[in-house]
């Protein structure tokens, strides 16, 4: 049997750490810290002015023009043609230079539009704003239900949302080739119009239950892992909206069912307390 347990499964692409997105740079600038971002921005247009100003210095004497501070002819007019400016006026009676300052500046746009355009991505990204508990609930495997909640800080609603909850397991296909089998498992709600700040997922157990008719145990001799995804559209933006979340068998509590989010503050309104989210009760 495949050995699955040893192997690192994202939860969702977003959730990819950036240091592992190296073959995908954009995304990866995309998906790391606002901080750092700025720090590999301010690096990618040092190289590249630094590149260019090397260059430069091989025809430094044909440059003319008197730099600021006491800094390099060539680094000052790579700078200035990276960022298409002419701030001091450096001027050029060489061919060589010439066409060098032409390609700084070409490469000087590409890379400011392309930094400007990841910005305005981030600026205009929506982020997973969804928080899944800790651990799924089994009340009784024999005529209970699974249940698996999630909650959100955001004020924001999802419109049109729909949910599902997969059961994915290894099958032998035939004797001797194993691979992984999805299985969706009905859910009481499938989805809602409008989605405010929880929601809990219940599936029924019974005989129509595949974790029922495959058994506990051997799930868990099939290294089972269990997959909510939530999918609905932003009421701000209109843009779509997908989070999914992983659990393994290491997740799921039986015997337990969820505490209840909903408490009253000091005038007596109905409140959710996000706070309680891993909040359990055991059923026996």
């Amino acid at each position: 049997m495949l050995n699955f347990s040893s192997r690192s499964i994202h939860q969702d692409h977003q959730a990819t750490p950036w240091y592992q997105l190296w073959r995908q740079p954009l995304a990866a600038l995309t998906r790391m810290p606002w901080p750092l971002f700025f720090l590999a921005m301010a690096l990618i247009y040092f190289a590249q002015v630094l590149f260019f100003g090397l260059i430069l210095r091989f025809d430094e004497q044909h440059l003319i023009g008197e730099p600021p501070m006491g800094l390099s002819k060539a680094f000052v007019f790579s700078a200035e043609a990276f960022f298409a400016n002419g701030f001091n006026g450096i001027e050029t009676d060489s061919g060589f230079t010439y066409i060098v300052g032409i390609i700084d500046m070409v490469a000087g746009l590409i890379t400011l539009s392309t930094l400007t355009a990841v910005v305005f991505s981030r600026l205009s990204s929506n982020e997973m704003p969804l928080l899944f508990s800790r651990h799924l609930c089994i009340s009784d495997l024999k005529d209970g239900c699974l249940y698996c909640r999630f909650v959100t800080s955001d004020r924001s609603q999802w419109l049109n949302v729909s949910y599902s909850l997969s059961l994915i397991y290894d099958d032998e296909a035939e004797p001797g080739v194993w691979q992984r089998r999805i299985c969706s498992l009905d859910l009481l709600n499938a989805g809602t119009p409008q989605l405010s700040q929880t929601a809990t997922l219940t599936h029924r157990i019974n005989e129509d239950s595949p974790i029922q008719r495959l058994g506990w145990e051997e799930l868990l001799r099939r290294n089972a892992v269990l997959m909510p995804l939530v999918e609905g559209i932003d009421e701000s933006t209109g843009a779509g909206l997908l989070q999914t979340h992983l659990y393994c068998n290491r997740d799921v509590l039986l015997g337990h069912r969820f505490g209840d989010l909903v408490s009253s503050d000091s005038k007596g309104r109905k409140q959710v307390n996000i706070r309680r989210l891993n909040h359990v009760i055991a059923t026996r």
